[in-house]
């Protein structure tokens, strides 16, 4: 048996958002010039009831990124933190799908500085239906997806 909750206007359900490396380090590191940005945007896609949705690659990259910037347990306190929060869903890689991305994504935009990562995170978000990122690049736009915020 399923509830509803009543109809809010003052709390609108967001849905899901990708979260890109670029959010996600902001978010860590208080000397970003996006961190205060990027508490705002994510506390309000939060508390609306949004979840985000990350790959593995993501997390290595943000792993590496971290990893250069603190000190090896710091890095490894940012991942397993976003690894067990509920405000976000983690999906593996297969090769399968990094192929298709390769294809469909490097391909199609040859002439932009993609990275695999981004090729992937397109590819996720065409097939799971996320139409929007949290990203403070603008390889989402031309890539066709809206940012938050």
């Amino acid at each position: 048996m399923t509830t509803s909750r009543p109809f809010s206007r003052k709390r609108r359900v967001l849905g899901r958002a990708l979260a890109d490396t670029s959010a996600l380090l902001a978010l860590a590191s208080r000397e970003d010039q996006f961190h205060e940005r990027a508490r705002q945007i994510a506390s309000g896609f939060i508390g609306a009831g949004g979840r985000f949705v990350g790959t593995a690659l993501i997390l290595g990259e943000l792993h590496a990124l971290l990893v250069r910037r603190a000190e090896p347990p710091a890095a490894r306190a940012g991942l397993a933190a976003l690894l067990s929060d509920p405000a976000y869903q983690w999906l593996d890689v297969s090769v399968e799908l990094e192929s298709v991305a390769m294809d469909s994504w490097l391909g199609r935009f040859a002439d932009q500085r993609f990275s695999l990562t981004d090729a992937v995170s397109f590819e996720v978000m065409r097939r799971e239906r996320i139409s929007r990122a949290f990203a403070f690049d603008q390889h989402f736009v031309t890539a066709g997806f809206e940012l938050l915020g």
